[in-house]
């Protein structure tokens, strides 16, 4: 299982959903930097969100990132200079991103998980730099692979995705969505890295990947019709 960073944009839709549950089942350990949570959420989220949040940082299912743990394990300095680093390529965008960003570098982890899609966003950036050392992964593409892996039906995931779309006001368009995934990972990837984890990410759990998409994609096409 992969460690993930964690934005405030996935937060808040997950948890107005209930969904935040994916986030749980797909990584290992989740990490969400303080500022997220004291600025943020606080300016931005509802209290039953901020509530239940904290309820998942006290059972140990989020780690809260402090300043002054950072300090403790001697990794503030680095993470100052991703900060520093990142305030330069998203000038004018969200601190929150930078930091959710800075978070994952500094303490490796595989993913940033964010729902901030937006061009020259966090996951638009991250997913065009060629040796990127982070994955960016929206909710949806969190669905896909969880479907991919059988941990979900078709039926589940457009029920889902609509519910996660609609509560939060993005208005997304699930079949549409899904194409992006299969152009990322499969036909016409940004990052060859990603390609590369993907196959093995399939080849490993024997999944027959072209009849999976194939099979979502008439679902979803039934259903917008």
């Amino acid at each position: 299982m992969m460690d993930a960073s964690i934005d405030t944009n996935i937060i808040i839709h997950l948890y107005e959903a209930n969904f935040q549950s994916i986030l749980f089942n797909r990584f290992h350990k989740l990490y969400v930097y303080e500022f997220i949570r004291n600025h943020e959420m606080e300016n931005h989220a509802i209290l039953e969100i901020k509530n239940e949040f904290d309820k998942d940082v006290d059972s140990g299912k989020i780690e809260l990132i402090t300043d002054s743990y950072l300090r403790k394990i001697g990794m503030y300095e680095v993470f100052q200079y991703h900060v520093k680093e990142y305030r330069l390529l998203f000038e004018g965008g969200d601190l929150g991103e930078v930091y959710a960003i800075a978070i994952a570098l500094t303490l490796g982890c595989m993913c940033l998980v964010t729902d901030d899609i937006k061009e020259r966003g966090p996951h638009y950036t991250l997913m065009r730099i060629p040796d990127s050392e982070i994955m960016p992964l929206a909710f949806y593409e969190i669905m896909f692979i969880d479907y991919l892996e059988d941990k979900m039906t078709e039926q589940d995931l457009f029920e889902h995705f609509s519910l996660i779309s609609t509560s939060s006001k993005l208005n997304m368009n699930c079949l549409s969505k899904l194409k992006g995934f299969i152009r990322r990972f499969w036909n016409s990837p940004y990052n060859e890295k990603e390609k590369e984890w993907m196959i093995n990410f399939c080849r490993e759990r024997n999944i027959q990947t072209k009849a999976k998409l194939q099979k979502l994609t008439s679902f979803i096409q039934k259903q917008n019709i």
